[in-house]
C-alpha cells in the first residue's frame, strides 16, 4: 500500500474508527516508513494541542449580528407551513383517505365485471351414463340426459 492509504488509517486511527486488523498493519507500516511516522507525530501533536486551547468566547453582540439578518430572511418556520393543517387535517386526510380506498375497491370491482364479460361464456356439460332399461319387451337406452318421461 501507498503511504496516502496508511495517512488514512492513521486519520481513522485517531477517530477511533480503524479497526483492528489495519491498526497491526499500520503499526508495522510506521516501524519502516520515516515519513507517516512524521504525519503521525504531527496530527497528534495537532491533536493534543487543540484539546488543550479553551474554546472562543464570543461576545453577545456577534451573535445578533450574525442571526439578526437571518431571522429577517426567514418568514416562517418549515414546521408552520404545515401547521395550518392541523386543524383540518385530520378531517380532511380521513376523507381523502376514505376517497382513495373507494376508488381503489371500485376499480377492482369494474374491473372484474370487465374481465368476466371479455371471456367467453363456458357450458359445463355433465354426462351421467345411465343403466339399460327394458320396458316392455324394448331395450332403452338414453342417449342424453332428458328431464321426463312422457309415456
Amino acid at each position: 500500500m501507498n503511504c496516502e492509504r496508511y495517512q488514512e488509517f492513521i486519520s481513522q486511527f485517531i477517530d477511533g474508527e480503524l479497526d483492528n486488523i489495519n491498526e497491526s498493519d499500520l503499526f508495522r507500516h510506521l516501524g519502516s516508513c520515516e515519513l507517516c511516522r512524521t504525519f503521525f507525530k504531527n496530527v497528534i501533536s495537532l491533536r493534543s494541542s487543540l484539546a488543550a486551547q479553551s474554546p472562543a468566547v464570543v461576545p453577545v453582540s456577534m451573535d445578533q449580528r450574525v442571526l439578526n439578518p437571518l431571522s429577517r430572511n426567514i418568514k416562517r418556520p418549515a414546521l408552520q407551513n404545515f401547521l395550518w393543517l392541523q386543524g383540518k387535517a385530520r378531517y380532511s386526510f380521513r376523507v381523502v383517505g376514505l376517497a382513495v380506498v373507494l376508488t381503489a375497491l371500485t376499480s377492482i370491482f369494474v374491473s372484474s365485471l370487465w374481465y368476466t364479460s371479455q371471456q367467453p361464456q363456458r357450458t359445463i356439460v355433465c354426462l351421467t351414463p345411465l343403466p339399460e332399461v327394458e320396458v316392455n319387451g324394448y331395450v332403452v337406452v338414453a342417449s342424453s340426459p332428458t328431464k321426463g318421461f312422457n309415456q
